[in-house]
């Protein structure tokens, strides 16, 4: 199968041109696994934004992101021209490559005899929705002649449920492709790649139900030389999955209900997730930091905890370890914490290291859901209810709700509905306590942000109480479910005249939002920047490009020890240090976290 660039459209080239000023040509090895990105593919390595790089799609994925291609655009809005026969979604189109030659260690052209082997690893449905069998994931390869680039069919696999797909893969949860370079014309300077996804959406018997579906997740893309078949590896530890919560119940929550029993709230145990993509086995080393944003905490966990990761072993779990409780300051309402996970082998030349970081909020909301919606929620008919138990630990104020509501086809999920506040009757919603009668969905301009719904009074409640929504209308409304986190024993449906507990495992993505004044805080999904730090490695000083509104640097040996504290700039010296692999951790002002990796070699 063969065509050409501009058979592409001119909606999606109008969509590519900014990417194609960014984009970079890339020399091998070409290797992305997505734990460098978060939301947008890394504008260096790709050409198009609208694929969603994340960790909430992928069922056990392979590393911390995978990119998911499914109907929505860069803003999660769904596309247009989605009809119920299979269409081409969106792509993921990398950077041109160039496959005439190589410079490192020394300069040569490339041919057919030195085996170039392009692979990935790939999953439908994952968390989300599963493609249909008249779906697919394709992989073309691509070459520049002229204006135009010549595409041509490598790969492709029909839709299948997430159960189908384990069943055909032996139960794992993703699977490689390994795909040998030998055509003549592919070992140009111009060579490129792209994966798309065909998808079809609900017919429109269900309107409000024509969401994001079919959902497709790759991971670990890799093309290089002198590979084989067999020649599955690559020399790379990692963080594997979503960063957890150290509160036992929820994701966010009030820092004075927090406060209120700090004991109770403290997660028991978690799970640390790590693949090992290497053919050897590695001797690896777990450590965390805890430090508080504008605040004096700082704590760790510094024991080295070994975990023998076996070739090609992924989504092992580490044993559960909680040994700290946060700062009760009883000055503030609002707080939050950056977590940094790491995982080391010093034993290897050179030393492997790898970073997770997050947020830990204590703001004025309650949360369950990590802010990525993997499904929607609704009930049927028309007076169906659905609602979520949350708990108050000392007599506050409700004052409103953030919601995250799916955008489906031309929106046609917006329909009225009223927010209810509910009493508990044991252990289900009873008398209601507030109506906010006649909503309608919203959304924010950008991808997967909450919307807040203010009351028109404030509610004074003590204990547990039930938040939810009420449909005037039949027909799914759509709102944002977290299916990566399991919470359905706090969420409640009545399409019957009385109270039962939902069966569907999730988190429905609904915030109470309590205390004196509105405040959201940080957003826990850390925000993508493109950051360029050079030379790496460095002997001297190190210069920092694309970060403007840094405040301070920390950088990190493989030891998880900080061995260095200071004021952001944008050229930092590293003179001082032993040669070794380093992590750089810039805290921006709204207290995101970015991570890079420096080697220092004197």
């Amino acid at each position: 199968m063969k065509t050409i660039f501009k058979s592409i459209g001119l909606a999606l080239l109008i969509s590519l041109l900014p990417n194609l000023v960014s984009a970079q040509v890339q020399t091998l090895p070409f290797f992305d696994d997505f734990s460098n990105s978060r939301i947008y593919p890394d504008s260096t390595k790709w050409m198009d934004r609208n694929v969603y790089i994340n960790s909430g799609f992928p069922k056990n994925p392979i590393t911390h992101n995978a990119a998911t291609l499914d109907v929505l655009d860069e803003n999660g809005c769904v596309y247009e021209y989605a009809i119920s026969n299979p269409f081409i979604a969106e792509y993921l189109t990398s950077a041109t490559i160039r496959l005439d030659s190589v410079f490192d260690p020394t300069p040569k052209a490339l041919t057919p005899s030195d085996s170039l082997y392009f692979s990935f690893f790939y999953q439908p449905q994952g968390n989300g929705n599963p493609p249909e069998p008249q779906d697919s994931l394709v992989l073309e390869f691509g070459r520049i002649e002229e204006l135009d680039t010549i595409w041509e069919h490598a790969w492709s696999t029909p839709g299948m449920t997430l159960s189908h797909f384990l069943q055909e893969n032996d139960s794992n949860y993703f699977k490689q492709v390994m795909i040998p370079i030998t055509d003549l014309r592919y070992f140009t300077s111009t060579f490129c790649f792209r994966f798309y996804n065909y998808a079809s959406i609900l017919n429109s018997s269900q309107p409000s139900g024509r969401g994001n579906e079919d959902n497709w997740n790759i991971d670990v893309v890799y093309l290089d030389y002198n590979r084989s078949f067999n020649n599955t590896s690559y020399p790379k530890i990692s963080f594997a999955g979503t960063a957890p919560s150290f509160l036992k119940r929820y994701q966010s929550m009030p820092y004075r209900h927090y406060r209120a029993n700090p004991v109770a709230n403290i997660a028991v145990d978690y799970e640390i997730h790590a693949s090992n993509l290497d053919n050897l086995s590695h001797d690896l080393q777990y450590y965390y930091t805890i430090d508080q944003v504008a605040g004096t905490q700082h704590s760790s966990y510094t024991e080295p905890l070994p975990f023998n990761a076996e070739p090609l072993a992924y989504c092992q779990s580490f044993p559960s370890i909680v040994d700290v409780l946060f700062n009760l300051n009883y000055d503030r309402d609002t707080t939050s914490y950056i977590i940094r996970h790491y995982l080391v082998d010093n034993t290897c030349t050179p030393p492997m290291i790898d970073s997770l970081v997050c947020h830990q909020g204590f703001y004025n909301y309650f949360a369950y859901d990590d802010g990525s919606p993997e499904r929607g929620y609704g009930v049927e008919p028309a007076g169906g209810a659905f609602a979520v138990r949350f708990d108050l630990a000392e007599m506050d104020t409700i004052r409103g709700v953030q919601l995250l509501f799916n955008h489906t086809l031309h929106d046609a999920n917006s329909n009225y509905f009223d927010i209810v506040v509910w009493k508990d009757n044991n252990g289900k919603p009873g008398d209601e306590l507030y109506r906010l009668s006649s909503c309608k969905p919203r959304w924010e301009d950008q991808l997967y942000k909450f919307v807040y719904y203010p009351f028109d009074r404030l509610i004074k409640h003590n204990g547990a109480f039930y938040m939810g929504l009420v449909q005037q209308t039949g027909g799914v409304i759509n709102i944002g479910f977290d299916s990566s986190i399991d919470n359905s024993q706090y969420n409640f449906i009545n399409v019957t005249g009385s109270w039962q507990q939902s069966a569907d495992p999730g988190s429905i993505m609904i915030r109470p939002v309590v205390g004196g004044n509105y405040f959201i805080g940080v957003d826990e999904q850390l925000v993508e920047q493109d950051v360029r730090i050079y030379p790496n490695p460095a002997s001297s000083s190190i210069h920092i490009d694309g970060v403007s509104n840094g405040t301070s640097i920390a950088v990190y040996d493989i030891t998880g020890r900080q061995v260095m504290q200071e004021a952001f700039r944008n050229e930092l010296s590293v003179s001082h240090l032993s040669n070794g692999l380093y992590l750089l951790n810039i805290t921006t002002a709204e207290g995101n976290v970015i991570t890079k990796k420096i080697m220092v070699n004197q």
